[in-house]
């Protein structure tokens, strides 16, 4: 009985191992199906666009303006964004923005009057208080920085949502010699990058995108 006792006592760690292991290894197998089933997500800082009439404009420091103003392309590629991305949006195209502040004398200081010019719910500002695109004569580095904000047209112009000002980089790390690309590829694709990144503040979206995004542009 004793050599028995002994026996069940040098043996039960490993009983007890055999019986954790298949528990362990279902609740693995059952967690790697909830990820297949619902990804890694990252929920919209803001998700009230949905089913709204949105007017997306970029204000500047620069005094370049237009269509193919950094300014200008980071408006129209946000739009075109949202309008791929956020359920039922209706985006306000960027030609009819600039058609109502051409026929206005519209003051330049309150951005709501364009929103109710052109008859949206909700006013997208994105403010870009500095944008660079080289880092010294021979390396193109991009950076800015801007301010979000959601004006909701149809609550007399109050703030819907605020983002805190960031600063963006492209790339994140190091930076692109001048005899890799030209400038206007790279700032196609900084431009790009940076429409992106104000955009997904309105929309979930798996994290892999980020990772295939980024990759895409600083090939």
């Amino acid at each position: 009985m004793k050599a028995r006792a002994n026996a069940l006592q040098r043996w039960s760690p490993f009983l007890l191992v055999g019986l954790i292991l298949p528990i362990t290894g279902c609740v693995g197998m059952v967690a790697h199906a909830l990820y297949v089933i619902k990804g890694d997500k990252i929920p919209a800082a803001y998700d009230g666009m949905e089913e709204k009439r949105v007017a997306v404009v970029c204000s500047s420091v620069s005094p370049a303006n237009g269509p193919t103003s950094p300014s200008g392309m980071i408006a129209r590629q946000v739009s075109t964004i949202l309008q791929s991305r956020v359920d039922e949006i209706d985006v306000v195209r960027q030609e009819e923005i600039a058609d109502w502040i051409d026929r206005n004398d519209w003051d330049e200081i309150d951005y709501t009057e364009i929103g109710r010019g052109v008859n949206a719910d909700l006013l997208l500002l994105l403010d870009v208080q500095s944008f660079s695109i080289r880092d010294g004569q021979t390396l193109y580095k991009g950076r800015a920085t801007v301010q979000t904000t959601v004006f909701d047209i149809q609550d007399r112009g109050k703030d819907a949502y605020q983002a805190d000002t960031f600063d963006f980089r492209f790339p994140e790390n190091g930076a692109k010699h001048t005899t890799e690309t030209n400038e206007a590829a790279f700032r196609r694709a900084y431009i790009g990058a940076l429409s992106r990144h104000l955009a997904k503040e309105f929309f979930a979206y798996e994290k892999s995108e980020d990772f295939a995004h980024d990759a895409s542009l600083i090939r």
